[in-house]
């Protein structure tokens, strides 16, 4: 797609009035610039698309031939003829019919040359070549939000033998429409309608194409930005994940109807995606993913679910969903717990601890001897369900962290986190504003500085400097910290 900027047109008149200061002035006053639009669309892409500025009285030919000076895009001939016979090589009747370049100004075909069209501000001029007659399709978007459909229709102009014209509304059949990358084709009615996966709410490129059988453009493009909203309703978005014994199999978030329940959800992204293939969800029970059956090894594993870290007690169609829960699918043997990760040690002793609740009770669990990979280096959880991360990896900022232990079946005992999981590391030394490895009256000044606006300081420093950790930095950082110095408190 062509970058929208405006360039301004100087007119041969315009430059010979420089010449005497009181002539600009005088022509300043009579004359006055309009911006407009031009799109050139070739046989089968868009050569040019942007905007110009250009004095007012200009017609559409001062236009073309000025984006012709301006870019290197464009080569365009016949334009101070008030005819366009040819732009980067494509020469009017290469397909050897009527076919050739034509205009439209607002989406109107104007019935004189381009030389004999004067442009007003904010006009919109598409020069484009097509067939005789070339269809400018009109896109009805009327049952989009409820129905998904989009219609596509033209005015077609026919002639009795006395070439007088009869105005239709034709609807534009075998038109390849690309709807966000994806490629439908027009019906006899020039309808079109979206997949589920398509059929989300939102804004959506649209583009058009169709050819006659002697290859030339029998539709005009659309824009390269042309869009289309959709707006459902009555719907909800769900996160959903995926987690197969070794892997990862889906991580997405789905629009589904309102009140639909997480077996429907899981055969809408079975039905969508690419990726997935899913038994078992619309009997309300998950009995297979990608080939992975319950039961795979030898025991009580198969596939559980949880909404928003909860196992529910019902099955998947009993489970009613709400707008941005999220739901996991795991494979693992029973029970496979949900680790919970404590990282409240994490900045200042390095240490993370693991539990999970029980299956039954209110218990919480610590998980030993589960694998943890903490920027992708490997640790173990002790009896405690702890692990010392090395110094050396506590740098301030987000770290991965990941988790995964197996069963004496070999099925997974705990569910991973999602591969985008994070851990935050605030700062090795805590207070220490000005980052020397010690906490002293120095880092009370450097707060004092900052606030009187003497001096820059990093995202790191500003958050260490909220001492409190009200959210902000002011004088009452300046005071606890002193506190902390002097004894008082710690």
């Amino acid at each position: 797609m062509f970058m929208k900027t405006t360039a301004k047109f100087i007119s041969a008149s315009l430059a010979t009035l420089l010449v005497s200061a009181s002539a600009v002035t005088a022509f300043a006053a009579e004359t006055k610039d309009i911006t407009v639009s031009l799109r050139i669309e070739g046989v089968n892409s868009c050569v040019l698309y942007d905007n110009y500025e250009i004095p007012q009285g200009s017609t559409a030919a001062d236009l073309i031939q000025y984006a012709d000076k301006l870019s290197d895009d464009v080569t365009v001939t016949g334009a101070e003829n008030n005819y366009i016979t040819d732009v980067n090589g494509e020469t009017a009747g290469k397909f050897g019919g009527w076919d050739g370049w034509q205009y439209i100004v607002n989406s109107v075909s104007p019935n004189v040359g381009v030389g004999d069209y004067t442009l007003s501000d904010n006009d919109t001029v598409v020069l484009y070549y097509g067939d005789f007659p070339c269809l400018l399709p009109q896109i009805d978007t009327s049952a989009l939000n409820s129905d998904g459909k989009i219609s596509f229709n033209a005015e077609s102009t026919t002639y009795d033998s006395d070439w007088n014209p009869t105005v239709s509304t034709v609807a534009i059949a075998d038109m390849t429409v690309t709807f966000d990358g994806h490629t439908y084709t027009t019906d006899e009615n020039g309808t079109i309608s979206l997949s589920k996966a398509d059929f989300t709410s939102g804004e959506h490129s649209v583009q058009v194409e169709k050819k006659n059988s002697n290859g030339a453009p029998a539709v005009l493009r659309y824009a390269d930005d042309f869009t289309v909203n959709i707006a459902r309703e009555n719907t909800i978005n769900v996160n959903l994940r995926i987690e197969g014994p070794e892997a990862c199999y889906l991580k997405d978030t789905f629009e589904i109807a309102k009140d639909s329940n997480v077996g429907q959800l899981i055969s809408y992204a079975d039905e969508v995606s690419d990726n997935i293939e899913v038994v078992g969800a619309d009997a309300g029970y998950i009995s297979e993913v990608n080939g992975i059956a319950a039961g795979s090894f030898g025991g009580w594993d198969g596939w559980y679910y949880a909404v928003n870290s909860v196992v529910p007690n019902v099955g998947v169609r009993d489970y009613t969903l709400s707008n941005n829960d999220t739901v996991v699918l795991y494979y693992g043997e029973y029970p496979c717990y949900l680790p919970i990760a404590d990282t409240s040690l994490l900045t200042s002793e390095g240490k993370i601890t693991f539990t999970a609740k029980a299956t039954f009770g209110d218990a919480v669990l610590p998980i030993d001897n589960m694998t943890v990979y903490f920027d992708g280096k490997e640790y173990t959880t002790d009896y405690n369900g702890v692990v010392v991360i090395d110094k050396d990896q506590l740098t301030f900022g987000p770290h991965s962290l990941q988790v995964e232990k197996y069963g004496y079946s070999g099925a997974p005992a705990v569910l991973r986190y999602a591969d985008d999981y994070t851990v935050f590391v605030d700062t090795k030394i805590v207070n220490d504003v000005n980052l020397d490895s010690k906490v002293d009256i120095n880092d009370v000044t450097a707060i004092q500085t900052y606030l009187s606006n003497y001096n820059n300081i990093s995202e790191e420093q500003v958050r260490i400097a909220d001492v409190n950790k009200d959210g902000k930095v002011d004088v009452n950082d300046v005071t606890a910290l002193q506190t902390i110095l002097s004894g008082e408190t710690e």
